[in-house]
């Protein structure tokens, strides 16, 4: 195993401070509009042969193991720590489809040999980036991200990697209005497109990362403990 090198969370957005191994203070939903939503992705090349993703925000912690060679996956398992919903515990299964498949740089290629709407997509994307790891020379990469809950219709996007900050947007009803570089890009509809074709393959593959947090922290507005 790699001498893995601790990377300190981004702190500058921080609202308080607690040791969740022992309290975590309940959430106030009536304070939506006033928080953020966090997410850590961590991947890992353990060895030649073996590559470790782990992905944990708000409301999910996933952690998928593969094993390969030079050339494609030889084995998979996914494992699901924590989710909102049952069914998220047979998530391992439709992996499976991807043994045997080509490595690729590209975290999205798992998409042409797997379905995403048949698997757990947080576990599915997460796979996608640790086969993308697997064929990158660095022991290991760290995402950190965080969007701000909607305030005057805007929200603050930001991702670092390895503890730098990389991308930092504001976008209104899905639209990037800062910085100058990025306005008017829409992060709905063929974004995943247009980020391949416009932006070298490290700040694609962020960007993806970054615009999947949206849709994902709605999820602070509504009270998970009260659904059937």
């Amino acid at each position: 195993m790699v001498d893995l090198p601790q990377i300190a969370p981004p702190t500058e957005f921080g609202r308080e401070t607690f040791d969740r191994m022992t309290t975590i203070p309940p959430y106030d939903f009536d304070s939506y509009g006033e928080g953020l939503c966090r997410r850590r992705i961590r991947l890992i090349n353990a060895s030649e042969t073996a590559t470790i993703g782990e992905l944990e925000d708000d409301f999910h912690h996933f952690r998928v193991e593969l094993t390969h060679d030079t050339d494609k996956v030889l084995s998979v398992s996914g494992l699901v720590l924590r989710a909102p919903w049952s069914t998220c515990s047979e998530a391992d299964l439709p992996l499976q489809k991807i043994v045997g498949k080509p490595l690729s740089s590209d975290s999205t290629a798992i998409g042409s040999y797997a379905t995403p709407t048949s698997n757990c997509t947080h576990l599915f994307d997460l796979t996608g980036l640790a086969i993308s790891h697997s064929m990158q020379g660095d022991s290991i990469c760290q995402y950190d991200l965080m969007v701000t809950d909607p305030l005057d219709e805007k929200q603050v996007l930001r991702l670092w990697k390895n503890g730098e900050l990389l991308l930092d947007w504001v976008i209104r009803e899905g639209v990037i209005i800062s910085p100058k570089d990025w306005e008017g890009v829409s992060l709905v509809g063929k974004f995943i497109a247009w980020a391949k074709g416009n932006l070298d393959p490290v700040t694609a593959e962020a960007a993806i990362a970054l615009r999947r947090m949206t849709h994902i922290s709605t999820g602070h507005g509504i009270n998970l403990d009260k659904l059937e």
